[in-house]
């Protein structure tokens, strides 16, 4: 069902970089995080912590995220699968930092997230397809 789950967060100058760790270390093991120092539009720097969990331990996130997020929300994920999945069969949607940091799922439209991408296994590749799998996997 899932070929990887790749999770990607900011952290800004301004932030705390052990927080956003420890937001993301409740999705992924704190040992598989890698980061990439960049520099922004205005010359500051930013950090880019990811870390990708690859297909059983990627259905084991989302066995965690059927269970931890409120159920309106995971009713909306369901019903905006289809605009979820792009024609490479990639599932995205963001989830709060800032109530991953407290232990929480919540999802979030925000900039200030951690960013979620899904690779789903789909044969042959076609979002139709891919929609249906996300939408069994959600």
């Amino acid at each position: 069902m899932i070929h990887r789950v790749t999770f990607r967060a900011f952290v800004a100058s301004t932030e705390d970089e052990e927080k956003v760790r420890e937001a993301l270390s409740l999705f992924v093991p704190l040992e598989s995080i890698s980061e990439t120092r960049v520099v922004g539009h205005y010359g500051n720097e930013i950090l880019i912590l990811s870390a990708t969990l690859r297909k059983k331990e990627g259905l084991k996130f989302f066995d965690r995220l059927r269970e931890s997020l409120p159920e309106n929300e995971m009713a909306r994920l369901r019903r905006e699968v289809a605009q979820r999945v792009d024609v490479v069969c990639n599932l995205h949607f963001r989830l709060d930092k800032q109530a991953a940091y407290k232990g929480e799922f919540r999802l979030t439209d925000s900039g200030d997230a951690i960013s979620i991408s899904a690779h789903l296994e789909s044969y042959p590749a076609r979002q139709e397809r891919a929609v249906k799998v996300a939408g069994d996997l959600l």
